[in-house]
């Protein structure tokens, strides 16, 4: 009978050190994920500033468009938003392609003055 009680005590001290050395592990990485979780709620107050910013510079310029004050809940308003938005975002894919190209033909230049000899087509 006191072999069964120690044999359940050191059972239990095995289940309550395993369970300490869980706790520990993750307490000890704690830092790391409270750090993370401030890192996605500043990106996410970031967003939200950025896109509500664009969102009153949609609307000024809506409005300055109009040549007057309109209702932002107007069919008319929203029509013209979407139209703007999407020539925003237009204009940034015409942005983005014109970098690509640019940084491509910078390559093609920095590799035609580092071996002249590969640049030039051979001869037939």
């Amino acid at each position: 009978m006191q072999e069964s009680l120690r044999a359940q005590q050191l059972a239990e001290e095995q289940k309550r050190q395993a369970r300490e050395q869980l706790i520990a592990e993750r307490m000890a990485k704690m830092p790391e994920m409270i750090e993370s979780w401030r890192r996605q709620q500043q990106e996410r107050r970031e967003k939200e500033q950025a896109d509500k910013e664009r969102r009153a510079r949609l609307q000024a310029e809506a409005q300055e468009r109009l040549g007057y004050h309109v209702d932002p809940r107007s069919a008319r308003f929203q029509e013209l938003l979407q139209d703007l938005d999407k020539q925003q975002r237009k204009r940034l894919k015409e942005e983005k392609q014109r970098r690509k190209r640019e940084a491509r033909a910078a390559a093609m230049a920095a590799s035609a003055t580092q071996d002249p000899a590969a640049s030039v087509a051979p001869s037939s």
